[in-house]
């Protein structure tokens, strides 16, 4: 049995075809929707590097929205997959098949057309060059019929790759551009931007920071384009580039995983031509004890620090007063299988220190500081996730400090990690850390949850991030058994099972529910789509905007 995913290009012509349909006029109903001349892109990316193989910069990141590349498929509004540069796909049962038809009007931005050839040497490059962990397992590839192919794994993971291509430059490689390129990240040669997706690169700017595009015909995959230049502004910070949205000159703003710190929703909500994008983030910060060393191997002390955190604070921190409070799940309710059930995290100073007291984390040498029960001294280290922009994280890692020490625990912040990603990275990986504050991308959240990052290991052969420090065979293989479901169902019910071991383990825990805010302007044009975590810049954005 295989289960059909067809293309959303049919139910956008439906749409289509029924709103004309409704006009008052026939001249109305059959006129081709209004095009967007130049759509208008604000971000906080840089403008520089301009690669297709990665996620560097504004280019990279506008292509997570099926813009200069053909992914392969993309994340809907609702979170469900939907075809792309593939037309239709097919999963076996046994999850190790993956059948699927693609767009055999494709071309490249240099005139050549998509071949089967491209089809073949894109998995080989994915697999082999890129090292894709989620293809580890991927034993062949071959053509099935003109326009039509087939991928055979040996183990279960064509759910699991295809889950992970939204989030991870799975996209159809040109060939005759990347055979024989071994470090292809830093290759800067002028094809390096060139794709099947429907836009192509025309020109940009460094010392202006603006880059420009044109739409591709050949490779409207969703239907008619509708915008058919795309201009991708860069800004030195979110402030300043809100006020070039006040002003008129940005219609929406983007920057992957990234919405626009809460501090900046009141300069902007006044104006009635603009809409904050308001929706939940699949995405948040997480604060991860270290579980390798003392006190962060108790589970005593970890239930009552769960307890002694400032919630209400973090969750102003992240995202002013449209912050939310968390539960003992880490997830958030924009994630898939997220447990309702789980009970909140609450915020009770008295009872962190009165379980610290009863655990023998009391302070033994009057200088007014808990020690271990030993009666060594007890000073933790805090090291929020090294990130250019560290404000939300360095406000976090503030309120964590301070709620620590108003129950007795000595703490501070690792002043040399924050400064230095190779220093935070090196702590982070070896484990040399007793509190960790990080950030989970909505992209992350979307095909793998928060535990992505706060597993110890990952499985053999497999690469990525991994922050973590709680060592449990248990927790590896639910994961596993999560991200390597055939099924939304098996998702579900093993990532409901992690939820549940989060909170009966405490080795995480999530500090705040993110409000995302990506604004956008409303006086020109109509057909905005709002995603959840994601906001109006998406693949859909290319055919269902249109000027008024």
């Amino acid at each position: 049995m295989y289960k059909t995913h067809r293309p959303l290009a049919l139910m956008l012509a439906l749409i289509l075809a029924l709103a004309c349909l409704s006009g008052s006029a026939l001249a109305e109903s059959s006129a081709s929707p209004k095009h967007v001349e130049n759509l208008i892109i604000g971000t906080t990316a840089e403008n520089n590097v301009f690669n297709m193989t990665g996620q560097k910069d504004a280019f990279g990141r506008m292509n997570y929205n099926g813009f200069t590349q053909g992914d392969f498929v993309y994340r809907d509004g609702n979170g469900g997959l939907q075809p792309y540069f593939f037309e239709t796909y097919q999963i076996s049962e046994d999850g190790k098949t993956l059948d699927f038809t693609w767009h055999t009007g494709a071309v490249w931005h240099d005139g050549k057309p998509v071949t089967d050839e491209d089809i073949l040497f894109s998995f080989e490059f994915m697999r082999d060059v890129k090292k894709v962990g989620a293809l580890s397992n991927l034993e062949s590839v071959e053509i099935t019929g003109e326009g039509a192919a087939r991928l055979n794994f040996s183990a279960p993971d064509a759910y699991y790759w295809l889950n992970t291509t939204c989030n991870n430059n799975a996209c159809v490689y040109p060939k005759h551009i990347w055979e024989g390129i071994e470090d292809y990240s830093d290759y800067t040669g002028a094809d390096a931007a060139i794709g099947c997706g429907p836009y192509k690169l025309v020109s940009y700017d460094v010392d202006s920071q603006t880059s420009y595009y044109e739409a591709v015909p050949e490779n409207a995959f969703l239907g008619e384009i509708t915008v058919d230049k795309v201009t991708v502004q860069s800004y030195a910070d979110q402030a300043t580039l809100m006020m070039a949205m006040l002003n008129g000159e940005v219609d929406a703003y983007y920057t992957y995983a990234s919405p626009i710190d809460a501090t900046l929703v009141d300069s902007i909500s006044g104006d009635p031509n603009i809409d904050l994008g308001q929706s939940d983030f699949s995405g948040s910060y997480q604060m991860l004890f270290g579980c390798s060393r003392k006190p962060g191997d108790d589970l005593n002390f970890r239930n009552a620090i769960a307890y002694a955190i400032d919630y209400s604070a973090a969750a102003t921190a992240v995202s002013g007063a449209y912050g939310k409070l968390p539960s003992r799940a880490i997830l958030n309710p924009a994630c898939k299988g997220f447990d309702e059930s789980i009970a909140m995290l609450e915020y009770n100073p008295e009872t962190a220190k009165r379980m610290l007291d009863e655990a023998g984390y009391v302070d033994q040498d009057g200088d007014g500081w808990r020690d271990l029960p030993d009666g060594s001294a007890m000073d933790l280290s805090v090291i929020p996730q090294y990130s250019s922009s560290m404000e939300v994280r360095s406000r976090l890692g503030e309120i964590v400090i301070s709620s620590l020490q108003a129950v007795g625990v000595n703490c501070h912040i690792d002043e040399e990690a924050i400064s230095n990603s190779e220093v935070w990275e090196d702590k982070v990986t070896s484990e040399d850390y007793d509190i960790s504050i990080t950030l989970t991308t909505s992209g992350v959240a979307a095909y793998s949850t928060a535990f992505r990052y706060i597993l110890a290991e990952l499985r053999k052969g497999e690469s990525g991030w991994h922050w973590g420090s709680y060592h449990s065979d248990e927790l590896v293989e639910t994961y596993y058994a999560m991200t390597e479901a055939i099924s939304d169902e098996q998702y579900i019910e093993n990532c409901q099972k992690l939820q549940k071991m989060a909170d009966e383990e405490m080795f995480a825990l999530t500090l705040a529910w993110q409000t995302a805010f990506f604004p956008y302007r409303t006086d020109q044009y109509e057909g905005w789509q709002n995603f959840p975590s994601w906001g109006v810049i998406h693949d859909e954005t290319w055919y269902t905007l249109t000027a008024k």
